[in-house]
Formats: C-alpha cells, sequence, structure tokens
C-alpha cells in the first residue's frame, strides 16, 4: 500500500513541475517568421466581422503583420503590455499583446504603429499574441 501511495506522490509531483514549466515556459515570438498577411488594422477587423470563419481558415494561429493607429496602450500586473489599434469601428479593434515590454520603443497614443504577431481570432477585438513592432508607420 505505501508503494501505491509513494508512486501516485511521485507522479502528482511530475505533473505539477511539468505544469510549472510550461506555465513559466518563455515564448517564442514571431522574430524571423514570415507573415501570412499584411494587412491595415480596419481591414483585418472588416473581415472578421463579415465572416469569422472565413477569416478564421485564413488567419488562426498564423503570423500577421497589421498597422494601424494606436488607439490605447495598458500594462497588466503580469507585465504584458496590451496596444490597442483603431479598427474604425466602435464595437471592437485589434488588441496587440506584447510580452518583452522592456523592448517596447516609446510609442504614444495616436501614433501609426506596424505589429507582428500571432493571430489569436476573434474577441470581441481581433487579438495578436506574441506581437513584436515592426517599425513605425511613417
Amino acid at each position: 500500500m505505501k508503494k501505491i501511495i509513494v508512486l501516485i506522490a511521485i507522479l502528482i509531483g511530475g505533473a505539477g513541475a511539468f505544469g510549472y514549466y510550461y506555465y513559466n515556459k518563455h515564448r517564442s515570438g514571431v522574430s524571423g517568421l514570415t507573415p501570412v498577411s499584411i494587412a491595415d488594422a480596419k481591414d483585418l477587423y472588416a473581415e472578421y466581422s463579415a465572416d469569422e470563419n472565413t477569416a478564421n481558415a485564413k488567419y488562426l494561429g498564423k503570423v500577421v503583420e497589421v498597422f494601424g493607429i494606436v488607439q490605447s496602450i495598458e500594462t497588466d500586473d503580469r507585465g504584458t503590455m496590451s496596444v490597442t489599434l483603431n479598427s474604425g469601428n466602435e464595437l471592437g479593434s485589434v488588441n496587440c499583446q506584447f510580452e518583452k515590454q522592456d523592448e517596447m520603443p516609446d510609442i504614444k497614443n495616436g501614433s501609426p504603429v506596424m505589429v507582428k504577431g500571432f493571430c489569436s481570432g476573434l474577441l470581441l477585438d481581433v487579438v495578436l499574441v506574441d506581437c513584436e513592432l515592426v517599425k513605425e508607420k511613417k
């Protein structure tokens, strides 16, 4: 009976260590990856608004470059910075989430930017994760 309890404790400990490792694992990012599409934030949001299934087939889980005007910038408790790009629609926008806030250049509301990230689909906003700033659009 003791052997079974020890074996179960070892399995639970191993599963916990595995989960902790993957939860805290550094994300790979999009550096060096070629985007499947380069789009304006307004066009990307319009595609998702028109037909989410078709847009998901085209963008979901893939690297996308989006350019637009910064509508807002927020940082959460974990240090993840969310830059919201204006979609021209009051109901939603394009939300770009940056994990490496310390590498972000100084961007401000109203400035034009180009962002590259993995598309996570439509969750009220079109969400891009693991983003990096490609360049400031002039």
